[in-house]
């Protein structure tokens, strides 16, 4: 099976700076989305997906809570940013 998706989950604030969880892998079986693994060493794809956490929010020093998920489709080749920032919905396409 091929990987579909790949997924970073990261939070962070203001005092605490932000984390970068583990990297997800799915695959397609169907038309449904299976997990395939979780990826705990750092490798290009989660250096990549990783990225645009860092260059939007930096330290994430003067933001409230922000919780939210870098998402790779393998099939667009789209990199999306979406998340919740102190409790509000945000959703962007990484160019």
């Amino acid at each position: 099976m091929d990987v579909a998706v790949a997924a970073v989950p990261f939070s962070g604030r203001s005092g605490r700076g932000g984390e970068i969880d583990r990297l997800r892998y799915s695959g397609r079986e169907g038309q449904v989305l299976v997990e395939l693994d979780r990826w705990v060493p750092r490798d290009e794809l989660a250096f990549a997906l990783e990225a645009p956490v860092w260059d939007r929010f930096g330290t994430f020093a003067g933001h409230p809570l922000i919780r939210g998920v870098v998402t790779w489709n393998g099939e667009s080749r789209l990199v999306v940013v979406s998340g919740t920032r102190g409790g509000e919905r945000f959703e962007e396409i990484v160019q």
